[in-house]
């Protein structure tokens, strides 16, 4: 990586010249240990995620036991944001994500043993999810940070396209295997496979050399500053507050953001009620193959080097697809949809995730990661209950037969079980569009370069 040359000592114009003309430095083999081995890692946890959901479902058989587990497995880590973000810019990044690595072998080795010795119950399996959250909380703004002292800025974009690419393998190909693997070597020996893959990942941290960020003085020069939890959530919000252009940016891909979660909520009920689980399964794969679609793209085309507003534009099309996905209901125009809502909106999130990683001080890395996981991690309960919520208790009841909106609303759109899920999808995409095409007329985010200056 280049050493950036101090404001006091600024370069004459011929080597001024030959800097700007001289290629990007590399993106180091460090990054490429760490991606690797973390990509072993989230294979094997997606491999027990669908087993342990299976063994749920045969164990329980209640809706109500999986929203437990969803919130076991995410209230955790969101309440540990606070301190991750701090720990993770004011400890070694290689300390962090090892003692990470390690809780959750423990977790998972304790669950391989328990269902050896058939004494496996749910309410362990919800205890020892809770501390694997924990862990995920800890890793995450730990994980964020070190690819930012790994990875040249010039490569941000393309970093943010391969682990997109090893989100979206990892999601659509892991439920595939595990299914095969149940019934040749059933939980226990997912479990094992997935204890291997976390010592993988310790093998890969312990291998990469990962340079610790510069730390942030007092005054005199003599201590590190102190920092506590809500210090952290004031920074990070007073961070976007001073910067208006950039706080702009980041609010309306929070909104982007959960109209995107109330899809994915919603997406099951709406395919299910016009079709098979097989046409489910085809559109969730389109969906998976385009959020792998779009992490290709950012590691071709490496991402942004500056902000650039028309990425906003994305949200536009985005919000047609879903609309689109309501108004039509064949399968090929499903997996259209699916494929095109995917690929737009983690195309837009690895582009900003390059921004934002050139405009936060290394100092302050882990504490912004840990702000933005955070808000990540509340957006999928509160989308949820939203879209839940106003399809189950408004428009499914307001469009059924004979219902309030069935001779207005219903006379051009149909009645019956699933239209409401429909029009909502109808309703959301076109808010969705809207809010975007909103966006590109604010002024305000047309300033993010002049009023943000890169920090790394």
């Amino acid at each position: 990586m280049s050493i950036p040359t101090p404001p006091s000592l600024p370069l004459d114009p011929p080597v001024a010249e030959r800097a700007a003309a001289a290629p990007a430095a590399r993106m180091s083999s460090s990054f490429y240990i760490i991606w690797s081995t973390q990509f072993a890692s989230m294979f094997g946890s997606q491999l027990t995620a669908f087993a342990i959901g299976v063994w749920l479902f045969q164990r329980t058989g209640s809706v109500i036991s999986f929203t437990q587990f969803v919130l076991f497995s995410t209230l955790p880590a969101l309440l540990m944001m606070p301190w991750s973000g701090a720990i993770a810019d004011q400890w070694r990044k290689r300390s962090i994500l090892l003692v990470s690595e390690a809780v959750a072998i423990a977790c998972t080795a304790t669950m391989a043993l328990l269902f050896w010795l058939d004494v496996f119950h749910v309410w362990q399996l919800y205890a020892l999810q809770a501390v694997l959250s924990l862990s995920i909380g800890l890793q995450g703004p730990a994980a964020s940070a070190a690819i930012t002292t790994l990875v040249p800025k010039a490569h941000y974009g393309r970093a943010s396209g391969l682990y997109q690419i090893a989100t979206a393998i990892s999601q659509f190909a892991a439920p595939l295997l595990a299914a095969v693997m149940l019934g040749r070597i059933g939980i226990f020996g997912i479990l094992v496979l997935d204890v291997l893959t976390f010592l993988v990942a310790i093998v890969g941290v312990l291998f990469a050399r990962i340079p610790d960020a510069p730390t942030v003085s007092t005054a005199d020069g003599t201590a590190p500053v102190r920092r506590s939890a809500m210090g952290d959530v004031k920074w990070a919000l007073g961070f976007l507050h001073q910067r208006p252009a950039m706080g702009t940016v980041f609010v309306y891909r929070v909104i982007g953001a959960l109209f995107t979660g109330m899809v994915l909520v919603l997406i099951g009920p709406l395919v299910l009620a016009q079709h098979s689980e097989q046409v489910f399964a085809a559109v969730s794969t389109f969906g998976a193959i385009g959020a792998l679609s779009s992490g290709l793209l950012l590691v071709v085309w490496g991402g942004m080097k500056q902000w650039r507003p028309w990425v906003l534009a994305l949200n536009v099309v985005q919000g047609l697809a879903i609309a689109v996905a309501g108004l039509q209901s064949s399968a090929v125009v499903l997996c259209a949809c699916a494929y095109v809502v995917m690929l737009c909106s983690s195309t837009l999130a690895g582009s900003t995730s390059a921004i934002w990683r050139r405009k936060v001080p290394h100092d302050r890395q882990g504490n912004f990661a840990a702000f933005q996981q955070a808000i990540g991690l509340a957006i999928l309960p509160v989308s949820a209950s939203i879209g839940g919520v106003l399809a189950q208790y408004v428009f499914e009841p307001a469009l059924m037969q004979g219902a309030d909106w069935s001779g207005t609303v219903g006379a051009w759109f149909g009645t019956g079980p699933g239209r409401g899920t429909s029009f909502l999808f109808v309703v959301m995409g076109a808010l969705a569009s809207l809010v975007a095409l909103v966006s590109l007329l604010d002024r305000r985010v047309y300033r993010v370069e002049e009023e943000v200056p890169d920090a790394v």
